[in-house]
């Protein structure tokens, strides 16, 4: 006989019903007031709050509280992914609050984002006391431990443990950072008499840790040793943060280095930029005998399946926290940061195999790729590819590009960045086309004296339209460019989809949308363009609002063909 799902929690809800005449839930909320002075004291600045009367408490306390905005956005999802731009930009982190119910499980998805990419956001739900949960109370779900597969840590901040508050800001900064869940379950009354009872405990200060860290010899006796006897060495980045000091590390080291859009090391001398162009081949002898990797994803599927098939002998991984292996060849890890650990390197006085053929024969490969990839978009009708090319050609210097998953980072992989002073960001933590809007203006709103650009695809931007909802004044520096092919031009590009009789449309998703109305809604300037000659008109007077770019979904499929084919 089938057991039902509520049997599952019987402890649980023996253990709540035994102790229902002890509430553990927040009754003075002056320990609320005192949570948000020790966000404070860990350096939250900014807090994306979003409405509910269970929240309330924290609400008041973060409107109240001298050094810390208030965002307040209604929709939890989009909040999420605004918090989490905000703290990839800032680098500090984020206070997200919300009240009970399905509200919090809103936030899943930039929680999930945030534990991929280690985005320190402090997760602040509010809840019903324990006794009342699975009793068919209004906005009352089971939000224990909501986002424990994809969190740092989980924590129930009650009356007679109200001292954990540091303990779960601190976990949350500490090496790898992360996003961290503290459930508040709070009694009635929510609303103080009076604003001016109000009050914060003296700005306490996070616990100051000694930083200075010494990689042990051995591991340079060790690296030395591998790199005397490797013909091959490739050094390859996953998704980074913009970090200029890498880059001028990486420069020092006579290493072969890799790198896609997103490893943001445009600026690093006679780096590979285009792997997915330089790796579709069967030819073994671009394999390296030793690759070091640091940073996440890589998106070049190319790339991992050469790597799959030609494996590496010695495969080191320098990072923090998780450590991905996505060659399965990993065969050791070496737990520093990447910039603390190549800047040791620079220092050290280390022999290397002669690397010159090597790196040759890749440093053609790339030209001749760079070549062919250019040779290809000319002369083609109107397409996103080439429309990207030239959007990207236009960015301004010293600004920051945000791009949306699906095709839009696939096609800024394939034309890369060739100058230093673009910051590059993407949802690679999961790769899904929500919440990047959302995440785009967290970044403007963080970064208010820079351009922001953001390249989106047409599904991904309507999925997100509530990012621009902001009951605050919408950030003017981010210009968000829509590739509109009236669907998922993506399905029609990769094997399977195209050859399922007839049924190609319930994976491209044709809409016959436009933006252009959600722009007049949100008082948005807006433009709408589908030809290369309107694009550079258009990108001449556009700074900010919205751009949108119509292509034909059959001519970008053509295109992309011819330029992957060899």
């Amino acid at each position: 006989m089938a057991t039902e799902p509520w049997r599952t929690q019987k402890i649980d809800l023996e253990f709540i019903h035994e102790n229902s005449v002890i509430s553990v839930a927040i009754k003075n909320t002056q320990h609320i007031y005192d949570l948000v002075g020790v966000c404070a004291g860990f350096g939250v600045e900014k807090a994306i709050v979003c409405p509910g009367s269970r929240c309330a408490p924290l609400l008041i306390g973060f409107g109240k509280h001298p050094d810390i905005e208030t965002i307040s956005v209604t929709d939890e999802r989009s909040a999420g992914f605004i918090g989490l731009g905000l703290a990839q930009q800032s680098g500090k982190p984020v206070v997200l609050v919300c009240t009970s119910g399905t509200a919090a499980q809103n936030f899943t998805p930039a929680v999930t984002e945030a534990y991929y990419q280690n985005v320190p956001l402090i997760v602040l739900t509010g809840d019903r006391p324990p006794e009342w949960i699975d009793q068919w109370d209004g906005q009352t779900i089971r939000q224990k431990n909501l986002y424990i597969d994809h969190i740092k840590g989980s924590f129930i901040y009650f009356e007679d443990n109200t001292d954990l508050a540091e303990k779960a800001l601190e976990l949350a900064l500490d090496g790898a950072t992360g996003p961290v869940h503290l459930n508040i379950p709070i009694q009635e009354p929510f609303y103080p008499e009076s604003l001016d009872r109000i009050r914060f405990a003296t700005k306490s200060q996070r616990p100051q840790r000694n930083n200075s860290i010494t990689i042990f010899d051995e591991i340079w006796e060790e690296l030395q040793s591998e790199l005397k006897n490797a013909e091959k060495v490739m050094i390859l980045s996953g998704q980074m943060a913009p970090n200029s000091e890498l880059v001028q590390m990486l420069n020092k080291i006579n290493v072969l280095i890799v790198g896609d859009v997103i490893s943001n090391l445009h600026g690093t001398k006679n780096i590979i930029k285009s792997p997915d162009l330089l790796f579709k081949t069967d030819d073994d002898s671009l394999a390296p005998d030793f690759l070091i990797t640091f940073g996440r994803s890589v998106i070049s599927k190319n790339l991992k399946l050469y790597l799959r098939k030609y494996k590496p002998k010695v495969h080191w991984h320098i990072g923090l926290g998780m450590v991905g292996d996505p060659f399965q060849s990993l065969t050791k890890t070496v737990q520093f940061s990447p910039d603390i650990f190549f800047k040791e390197w620079s220092n050290q006085k280390i022999q290397i195999h002669n690397q010159r053929d090597y790196q040759s024969i890749l440093a053609e490969s790339q030209q001749k790729v760079n070549k062919e990839f250019n040779s290809k978009l000319e002369d083609t009708d109107f397409n996103y590819f080439s429309a990207v090319q030239k959007v990207i050609q236009r960015l301004p210097k010293n600004s920051v590009l945000h791009l949306g998953n699906s095709m839009p980072v696939r096609i800024a992989n394939f034309i890369g960045i060739d100058y230093s002073g673009i910051d590059v960001w993407c949802n690679r933590g999961t790769s899904g086309i929500d919440g990047v809007v959302s995440t785009a203006v967290g970044h403007a709103l963080a970064d208010p004296d820079r351009p922001h650009t953001l390249i989106i695809g047409d599904l991904s931007f309507f999925y997100d339209r509530n990012g621009l909802w902001l009951n605050h004044e919408f950030p003017k520096n981010l210009h968000i460019i829509i590739l509109n092919d009236n669907g998922s031009g993506i399905f029609n590009m990769i094997p399977g989809p195209t050859n399922q009789d007839g049924l190609v449309d319930l994976f491209t998703t044709p809409h016959n949308r436009t933006a252009k109305l959600t722009a007049q809604e949100y008082k948005m300037e807006y433009w709408s363009v589908g030809s290369m000659d309107e694009l550079e008109k258009a990108l001449e007077k556009s700074e900010s609002g919205i751009l949108e770019i119509f292509t034909e979904m059959k001519i970008n499929t053509k295109v992309f063909k011819k330029i992957t084919t060899n």
